[in-house]
């Protein structure tokens, strides 16, 4: 038998860890990016927050959503999982949501038959000899800077996103393996909304300056 004091220390942790655990589980979860997808929005090493009850509540590590709170909406950064893995975990951006119909035409992306609206060329910051950052934005939802290359673009649907589904893509077009591979997602597999960079780390295991609590937009 543990001494009455022990008992006490010992029932605190026990309370604490499994308040850690549920916050984890139900409300918000840490994440690391380990490929150059969402580039510039996010890079390898950055350790971002994810909170997890924006869209839905479900089992842990299962598809299977117990409460839907809020539908995806077009430029969230989302992180979810997809039908055959469970275990799998993507961080994407969603391009279109149910009802919408996407398509890409010659590098562009259109929604529902209206081309995305880009910055002028002239405005343009160019990354390489063939690709560019460049502001991307669909009807009224919020421009997103992207990692632009026209020419490694190939012409993709159209596809009509079927209801309780999104489509999402990296923000590195030409570098992303997306729904442009797998489709549109449902949206049970949604595991929460990327809101916050809290952290950054470069590949020789330094703090990235600058980065540090962002705002993941």
């Amino acid at each position: 038998m543990l001494h009455p004091k022990y008992r006490w220390f010992f029932s605190v942790f026990v309370i604490a860890t499994l308040a850690a655990l549920l916050v984890r589980l139900c409300v918000i979860e840490d994440y690391r990016i380990s490929s150059n997808s969402m580039s510039p929005a996010l890079v390898p090493g950055d350790l971002v927050f994810v909170y997890k009850s924006e869209y839905n509540l479900r089992i842990p590590f299962s598809s299977v959503e117990l409460l839907k709170l809020t539908r995806p909406k077009l430029s969230d950064v989302a992180v979810f999982t997809l039908p055959d893995k469970d275990f799998q975990t993507f961080i994407k951006r969603i391009v279109a949501v149910e009802g919408d119909k996407v398509e890409i035409r010659e590098g562009r992306l259109y929604l529902n038959d209206e081309p995305a609206t880009y910055q002028s060329e002239d405005d343009l910051v160019r990354m390489t000899k063939d690709s560019h950052l460049v502001w991307e934005q669909t009807g009224n939802s919020p421009a997103r800077l992207i990692h632009w290359a026209e020419d490694a673009m190939k012409d993709y649907g159209p596809v009509d996103v079927p209801p309780g589904h999104f489509f999402a893509m990296g923000d590195n077009r030409s570098d992303s393996v997306d729904s442009r591979v797998w489709g549109p997602i449902p949206a049970s597999c949604l595991k929460g909304k990327a809101e916050l960079v809290w952290l950054s780390v470069n590949p020789e295991g330094g703090l990235r300056k600058g980065r540090s609590g962002i705002r993941i937009k």
